[in-house]
């Protein structure tokens, strides 16, 4: 993990979601999603404040309901639509650089395929028995929200900071999904031995 977001805003947001904790963290996920939408259309019409402030908003609430999700006890359920909304919130991100033309769609395409197979392998590879994935890999869903929000706001001085932000996720998520595969054949091979 590149920014270990999750790291510092776990303890950040920990106050927050004690106060919050009546009220039930899939609507935080929700939120979280109509923030993406919202940023969607900031990307199509280049209004860069709206891309930058519902960024953040985004990334907030991802982070929240994560924490209110761990103080009020997981549920099968919550994590059913915080992974589903999640793809549906990265879907929409990074459809929208590519219509609003901050990235070409190769480039983008590449970004897609790349945050998808980051998060397809983590739900694999922890359905297949490994408790919790977080940390093997460069780039996760929790960096990918960050480093756009970054490179919007660098776009206000650069008008190609967008352009090579989605260089850089092309490149990161691809490499987290080998590191995942490595990690995924390294460990279940193992296990395969031991039972031998």
């Amino acid at each position: 993990m590149l920014l270990q977001v999750k790291k510092f805003s776990a303890k950040l947001l920990f106050p927050l979601g004690k106060k919050l904790v009546k009220v039930p963290a899939n609507y935080f996920t929700l939120f979280g999603l109509i923030s993406a939408i919202i940023t969607f259309f900031g990307f199509i019409f280049q209004f860069l404040i709206i891309i930058i402030v519902f960024l953040f908003i985004t990334e907030f609430f991802d982070q929240l309901d994560g924490v209110v999700a761990r103080l009020q006890g997981p549920t099968t359920l919550g994590g059913f639509l915080d992974s589903t909304l999640d793809r549906i919130g990265d879907f929409f991100l990074f459809i929208g650089v590519i219509l609003g033309g901050y990235t070409t769609i190769e480039i983008g395409l590449i970004v897609l395929i790349g945050a998808f197979l980051t998060s397809y392998t983590r739900a694999k590879i922890e359905a297949l028995g490994v408790d919790n994935l977080y940390g093997v890999g460069i780039i996760e869903r929790t960096d990918r929200v960050p480093i756009l929000f970054i490179g919007a706001i660098v776009q206000i001085w650069f008008s190609t900071a967008l352009w090579w932000t989605m260089i850089i996720l092309a490149i990161g998520t691809n490499i987290t999904v080998i590191q995942r595969i490595i990690f995924a054949f390294r460990k279940f091979s193992s296990n395969s031995k031991e039972k031998l």
